[in-house]
């Protein structure tokens, strides 16, 4: 009777390990990273593409929104600032144009190292009655789960015209088919109506007191990374990064996915 009741009492255990074993690969954990680049330029305008690159890769992020990015613009030297990176970090890449710039254009690029599946250059009006750029794509992680990504930056120049710009995000993101994750420099603190909007669908990582900008000493928190609210996400780690390789500080986010 002993010796069939420990019997049972192992097979209960393994059961409970197997259970576990599945719900702990279930979860997926990503670092995520969002940095306006400034076009690869400090706050003195010095080039700084090569340290980007490398801090990138070092940080080990999944998945890196960046904002004011440079494709063969004179002033940045006529690089494809998104190509080097990614050949520097070894992720895959994807970029839209907010618009021809200098010789070459101006834009939005995002980093990943899961493949990017789709790209989508969405137009956001700006107050001066032109258009600017908000990157969508979908990446599909090792869980084999396709999440969009998306990168923006927000007009700098009026509340009104961010506000216009947050409401058609907010739409585009109720409409998507996959969990959203929002990446970008929004020219707005946290009190501001713009966040409000942003918020009705999803959820800022960061504290109130991460503040970004300018880089010596950051007084302002106008970057962020927003997590969709049906993705079922906890953070685990958010941080502000203390280097000045642009006039901006870069953020990071390291999350957990249930599926």
């Amino acid at each position: 009777m002993m010796q069939a009741r420990n019997v049972i009492m192992i097979f209960i255990a393994l059961l409970l390990l197997i259970v576990q074993v599945e719900r702990i690969s279930a979860q997926q954990k990503l670092k995520i990273m969002s940095y306006n680049i400034h076009h690869g330029a400090d706050a003195n305008e010095q080039d700084q593409l090569e340290a980007m690159a490398a801090f990138i890769k070092e940080s080990g992020a999944d998945i890196v929104g960046l904002q004011e990015v440079d494709s063969m613009c004179r002033r940045s030297g006529n690089v494809d600032q998104p190509r080097v990176l990614a050949q520097k970090t070894g992720m895959h890449y994807t970029y839209t144009r907010h618009f021809a710039y200098d010789g070459g254009s101006y834009g939005q690029a995002l980093l990943s190292r899961f493949p990017i599946e789709r790209t989508v250059n969405e137009r956001l009006p700006v107050s001066t009655g032109a258009t600017t750029s908000f990157l969508t794509a979908e990446v599909v992680v090792p869980t084999h789960r396709t999440l969009s990504i998306g990168v923006v930056h927000l007009d700098y120049r009026a509340e009104a015209g961010r506000l216009r710009q947050a409401e058609i995000i907010d739409s585009i993101i109720k409409k998507a088919s996959h969990p959203f994750i929002l990446t970008g420099d929004m020219n707005a603190e946290p009190q501001h109506e713009t966040l409000a909007v942003l918020s009705k669908q999803l959820i800022a990582t960061q504290g109130r007191d991460a503040f970004t900008y300018p880089t010596a000493p950051p007084k302002k928190k106008i970057d962020y990374i927003m997590l969709d609210k049906r993705l079922k996400a906890s953070v685990i780690e958010a941080k502000v990064l203390p280097v000045l390789f642009s006039d901006h500080l870069p953020i990071v986010s390291t999350i957990e996915i249930a599926q």
